[in-house]
């Protein structure tokens, strides 16, 4: 996780992360993250944030070592990234979701 951190600022993406789920909407409500890249793990976060009138809007970009696309749509994510995935196709796919975003939120 710290290294995908550290990628993702050498592109300029601000980057909050965390390991306890009990701190994602405290981190949403304060850092108001343009997307939220999330494990499979994480279902029931990714539920809240939909559910939450405050955060339903910001994409979330779902990363799983076995599921497909159609999967990230019943788990409430806006795409998905199967792992292990190259870098180049993690920047296309949250550039992407930030440029669709802008137009919702």
């Amino acid at each position: 996780m710290d290294l995908l951190k550290c990628w993702l600022e050498t592109r300029q993406f601000e980057v909050a992360i965390t390991t306890n789920r009990e701190d994602v909407p405290r981190i949403v409500r304060e850092f108001k993250p343009g997307i939220v890249l999330a494990d499979i793990i994480q279902q029931q976060v990714i539920a809240d944030l939909k559910e939450n009138t405050n955060s339903r809007n910001i994409p979330v970009l779902l990363m799983s070592g076995y599921t497909k696309r159609q999967d990230s749509l019943h788990l409430n994510a806006d795409d998905v990234i199967e792992k292990p995935f190259n870098l180049p196709l993690l920047e296309l796919k949250l550039n992407k979701l930030l440029k669709q975003a802008v137009g919702v939120l």
